[in-house]
């Protein structure tokens, strides 16, 4: 695809995005792009995901999805953070290495702290800390915000349980996980030690055999959209809900950890029609996006960080998830119909940013 002449900014003005900036290094082989999409609550939060993309485009395209999304999961979680997103591209398994990580950081020192990043898929903790040699924008060096993540949907599942049975319990009830990575295989802990029973697929075999050592069954990946269960978990990559698989689920719920789990908004009165409920994903997996938050709010102020406090904030989420619903079944669209909830969460999140911008207009000097 070759973009045309200002079709950048059109793009950029669509979803009011900030800034995009493009950063390359040939002597590391870095090739790298941070979005900004919003700094009206704070400075931009978001991790930087190293993926073996195809092109360019499609690299832009996954950076700017992600950087609009932790938007407004900032917003919803209450936290005075932006949203930002970075991304690498290049095999992490082959291309990286010390210079090229060192070679990221000092890009985003060269922000000036308009973008602070953590760790996502294709980058560990350890990759933070090498970050931290070249730039004070970072932070997830200290808490591995996985189990935090999977915590977080844990509680979302089980308000979505109560909302849809009446009862939050998950003991008896059946839970589908797609993908048992870090965060997949400690929701399927949390899911079977409450006594869940839990059905997993991936691609990788030896995550499966940890899984089924703790007493999880197993299916083909293809196969996973039809098992017979209360709760569909997608923890994988996005786009999982679309056309070809939505008609497949045979689930009351949809609520995992996965970013942008709908292939487009749509996906989100698809599944109401269904009598799906679907739990948006940046409500329901901002654990990690807490974590994170306070580890640098704590980093800033030298203060102790406090694992019991994170995890108070994060069970947050399950009521947060309940606001959203409520909104759902208040606000009806031109058709007289209730709104998804993806449209409930988009508006749960804008209104605390749009309050903020109408105090900075009231407040600030003209």
């Amino acid at each position: 695809m070759q973009l045309q002449q200002n079709s950048m900014f059109e793009m950029m003005e669509r979803e009011d995005f900030e800034q995009i900036v493009f950063f390359q290094d040939s002597h590391s082989g870095l090739k790298a792009i941070v979005v900004i999409h919003d700094t009206t609550l704070g400075p931009a939060l978001g991790g930087t995901r190293m993926w073996n993309y195809g092109n360019e485009i499609e690299a832009l395209r996954d950076v700017m999805r992600l950087a609009r999304a932790m938007t407004f999961k900032a917003a919803a979680a209450g936290l005075n953070f932006g949203g930002g997103k970075g991304v690498i591209i290049g095999d992490p398994k082959r291309d990286k290495n010390e210079v090229l990580l060192r070679s990221y950081g000092r890009f985003v020192q060269s922000l000036g702290g308009r973008y602070i990043t953590a760790e996502d898929a294709g980058t560990t903790l350890e990759d933070m800390r090498i970050l931290m040699s070249e730039t004070e924008y970072v932070t997830g060096v200290n808490l591995d915000p996985s189990p935090f993540t999977a915590y977080g949907v844990y509680c979302g599942i089980k308000a979505c349980l109560e909302y849809v049975f009446g009862d939050g319990n998950v003991e008896g009830i059946h839970v589908a996980v797609q993908g048992v990575g870090k965060v997949g295989s400690e929701l399927v802990k949390l899911l079977i030690e409450n006594g869940a029973k839990v059905t997993v697929t991936d691609v990788d075999t030896e995550r499966i055999k940890e899984a089924i050592n703790l007493g999880a069954e197993y299916v083909d990946p293809g196969k996973i959209y039809s098992v017979e269960c209360d709760v569909f978990s997608p923890c994988a990559l996005g786009g999982v809900i679309n056309d070809s698989t939505v008609r497949r689920l045979r689930c009351s719920i949809v609520a995992g950890a996965a970013n942008n789990q709908l292939e487009n908004g749509s996906m989100g009165d698809k599944l109401s029609s269904l009598g799906i409920l679907y739990a948006p994903d940046y409500i329901i997996n901002a654990g990690g996006l807490i974590t994170v938050a306070r580890e640098y709010e704590c980093a800033r102020r030298c203060e102790t960080l406090n694992e019991h406090e994170i995890y108070r904030e994060v069970r947050k989420i399950g009521e947060r998830l309940k606001e959203v619903f409520r909104l759902s079944e208040e606000i009806v669209n031109s058709s007289g119909k209730r709104i998804s909830t993806v449209k409930a969460a988009d508006i749960f999140a804008m209104r605390r940013i749009d309050g903020i911008r109408c105090l900075r207009r009231i407040y600030l000097p003209h």
